[in-house]
């Protein structure tokens, strides 16, 4: 029995996809085959899709240029996308699109390689960064938060909590840096989430003794050891949030799979089936405020590398 040969409009389809057009049809055809039916994206929800394979795109060549950096050419599997769990990415990819996660804003999501010694395959975990838990917890909280802000207190500030009382129907504080040029070292931080009906208004606090809890069961020291401050402020954002009340009615069933997933903390070390074995790359650090690609650059980087993504 021979094949049936593909229309040539179809061949030609095919040819002229983007490499994140391909990436976009993939991630539909492997989540099909995960949970039973099909998926489809909002024209938006392709756009965060696009800039998701971006980003994991990028992350498998940092990790595959410290692999040969690192003398591991021959002892660690390449990472391309041949020898990653497009299954797995899949379904992890639709929630996060799901919840409106864009992956190149900083933050919002980090690709963490485990190798899978079973599949003999990289599964890369889309873990949830500090400002994608802020965006997330914000939009599904039950009443509308008007601002959140964030301080760490180092020793030579001023920092006063004002509880509300019967003198004080809102709870506040007082807050002043004495010495921008000699704060000294951090030894907390705080949270102020902000509503339009004042007397809502809530302060929460986190100790430094918090800090060194998160710190000592970190998956890796790295970043505490170099960027600690950076890795308080993000542990701040997530010991605040978690103070918002979410609202079923806005709660979807990607929330419900990601948090089941990792908690949605990326700091927070995960059990993992043994033969999962964590990649010890050392990440580089997003910056707070980077230009995003622009159309004619992110052609260019689907152009580099061909991608095993034809259906």
């Amino acid at each position: 029995m021979t094949k049936k040969k593909e229309e040539p409009n179809t061949q030609i389809a095919k040819r002229d996809m983007t490499h994140s057009q391909r990436f976009l049809l993939k991630v539909q055809k492997e989540f099909s085959g995960a949970v039973g039916h099909g998926v489809e994206f909002t024209s938006f929800e392709k756009q965060l899709a696009s800039n998701l394979f971006l980003k994991t795109d990028s992350a498998l060549k940092e990790f595959e240029a410290k692999r040969i950096q690192r003398g591991d050419a021959s002892k660690r599997t390449p990472f391309t996308w041949e020898n990653v769990n497009m299954e797995k990415l899949s379904v992890d990819a639709v929630h996060r699109v799901r919840l409106g996660l864009d992956a190149l804003i900083p933050n919002h999501l980090h690709a963490i390689a485990y190798f899978n010694s079973k599949s003999g395959k990289y599964d890369l975990d889309l873990r949830i960064g500090y400002r994608g838990k802020h965006h997330i917890r914000m939009k599904m909280a039950t009443e509308d938060v008007k601002d959140i802000r964030y301080e760490l207190v180092h020793e030579n500030d001023v920092f006063e909590p004002l509880p509300r009382d019967s003198e004080r129907p809102v709870e506040s504080y007082k807050f002043a840096i004495s010495n921008p040029f000699d704060r000294g070292n951090v030894i907390g931080g705080f949270g102020y989430i902000i509503y339009d009906d004042e007397t809502k208004n809530r302060l929460v606090m986190v100790s430094e003794e918090e800090f060194e809890k998160v710190r000592k069961i970190a998956q890796t020291q790295d970043f505490w050891g170099k960027w600690g401050d950076k890795m308080r402020y993000k542990t701040l954002v997530h010991r605040v949030t978690d103070h918002l009340d979410l609202d079923p009615a806005k709660i979807n069933p990607s929330y419900h799979y990601v948090e089941s997933q990792d908690s949605m903390f990326v700091d927070e070390p995960q059990e993992q089936p043994e033969n999962r074995q964590l990649v010890d790359f050392e990440a580089t650090p997003e910056p707070e405020n980077p230009e995003k690609p622009e159309d004619e650059e992110i052609k260019k980087a689907e152009k580099e590398q061909e991608l095993p993504f034809n259906q």
